[in-house]
């Protein structure tokens, strides 16, 4: 049925009769509504006050900058306050950028064994058109793909590795790579069907991966002249001997790359000290937390709890650490995020940022805008249909220090660190009431031994759900 000018005629007399119309129309255009529809009884209720708070949180506000490396930087964040503890710190960072350094090229790996296996795939199907689009070079991950990181090669202090204006600005670099890649992955897709019609499937891949490995050298000299060059793993990465022997033939080209690094710090008491270590012994002996020994736990309330969900498309490094998580209702989920809170553990955590909150201000709270009050309409869809629609996501990591307990011991308001800086926010933190967490929080991290017990079980032995691309959680 069309629009009518009749209707349109009958729709303006409706709104001459409202007596709101005319003011919130004087006031609308003229200025942002965000500004204009803001409660502020609702932003005097949100005191940043905890009566649950770890003791001591990572100084300085760490700042991603221009670039989409929340999910490291929440990691970071986390890892870097045991360290803290540990070494008697006071202003500490781990290095961002060199885990962005070794996260594109291994992505780039990623994506180029994609195009092999997948060669017979239409280039405008659904799943080729989704890797071309969003794959080949991006900033964006989850903290499996952090783990995978870690693991394969290691951490290094910030002062070891610093930020290159390419890792703290990442468009261009990301595009230069992502045009590369793109052109790269044809190029092997048209290696596949010359080699796979004239030979075996086997031996097409294999002489596939043999020009990969010329491929990859270009991606590491770009990404080494744009962001320098990073220590050097200390030992063979887990994949190398298998399709990663890619990577260890790339990253011997450079004289450049030492193993070894000496990190040099004061104390909070004024020691001076120095440790000579590697990446890998760096992250497995001085880290003082286990990246290895957590699980992602999610709230998607449109699927099953205590059931384990894998995305099928989400990835980094080859053969490494896929990315895993657990359904489970929100109540469990925030009585993980409290106990683990209460023991002094910082949590990693994904939520859609934007949603209903002044990131400006630092406030994340449902009742902050009141869309009715202006409109005569409100917001009313639930979590689970925003999930369907794909009105709401897991758009952006952030870190939990604190959370704020009524008599009954029921979460009131949550204390969120950030990675915008200190001049974001509220120096750098924000308030969350409960009820936003309950709408747009989707994801936590916790170490095993937080999780409940039937819930682990579900994890490591339960069924698992492959989770499409398209799905909100699948990319």
């Amino acid at each position: 049925m069309a629009i009518t000018v009749e209707r349109i005629d009958a729709w303006h007399d409706d709104l001459a009769r409202d007596k709101t119309y005319t003011l919130s129309k004087t006031i609308m255009s003229r200025t942002n509504m965000k500004v204009v529809l803001q409660d502020r009884e609702a932003k005097i209720q949100d005191q940043m006050i905890f009566n649950v708070q770890i003791p001591t949180e990572g100084e300085p506000v760490t700042n991603q900058l221009s670039s989409g490396r929340c999910w490291l930087f929440a990691m970071c964040n986390v890892v870097r306050i045991f360290i803290a503890r540990k070494y008697n710190l006071g202003e500490f960072q781990l290095s961002q950028s060199y885990l962005f350094y070794w996260d594109h090229l291994a992505k780039a790996n990623w994506f180029l064994e994609r195009c092999i296996a997948h060669y017979e795939e239409p280039l405008d199907s659904r799943l080729m058109q989704f890797l071309q689009k969003d794959i080949p070079a991006q900033d964006g991950g989850d903290w499996d793909l952090a783990v995978a990181l870690v693991e394969e090669y290691g951490l290094v202090p910030q002062s070891v590795f610093p930020e290159s204006w390419n890792s703290s600005n990442s468009e261009t670099l990301d595009a230069l790579l992502t045009t590369k890649l793109r052109e790269m992955g044809v190029e092997l897709r048209a290696q596949m069907v010359r080699h796979a019609g004239q030979g075996s499937k086997r031996d097409a891949i294999a002489t596939a991966r043999e020009v990969k490995k010329v491929m990859l050298k270009e991606i590491f000299r770009i990404l080494t002249i744009c962001c320098g060059t990073p220590p050097k793993p200390d030992q063979p990465v887990r994949d190398f001997r298998r399709s990663l022997s890619d990577l260890a033939a790339v990253i011997d080209v450079s004289s450049d790359f030492r193993a070894q690094f000496v990190w040099e710090f004061k104390t909070t008491d004024g020691q001076v000290k120095s440790i000579t270590t590697t990446p890998r012994e760096f992250a497995q002996v001085h880290a003082g937390y286990n990246c290895s020994d957590t699980i992602s736990i999610i709230h998607d309330p449109r699927s099953p709890y205590m059931h384990a969900y894998c995305p099928e498309w989400l990835g980094n490094v080859v053969g490494g650490r896929k990315v895993k998580y657990l359904n489970l209702p929100l109540d469990v989920m925030k009585k993980t995020a409290i106990k683990m809170l209460k023991a002094d553990y910082p949590i990693w955590f994904g939520s859609d940022v934007d949603a209903s909150s002044n990131p400006d201000e630092g406030y994340m709270d449902v009742r902050l805008y009141h869309y009715d009050a202006c409109f005569g309409t409100s917001l009313n869809m639930n979590k689970a249909d925003r999930l369907r629609t794909q009105d709401s996501s897991n758009t952006h990591a952030m870190m939990f220090t604190a959370v704020h307990l009524d008599g009954n011991g029921n979460p009131v308001r949550w204390r969120v660190e950030n990675s915008w800086g200190e001049e974001a926010c509220n120096k750098g933190f924000l308030v969350m009431t409960d009820d936003w967490f309950s709408e747009y929080v989707f994801q936590i991290v916790a170490p095993r031994r937080f999780v409940p017990a039937e819930a682990l079980d579900a994890y490591d032995h339960g069924p698992v759900t492959k989770v499409p691309f398209w799905d909100p959680f699948g990319n």
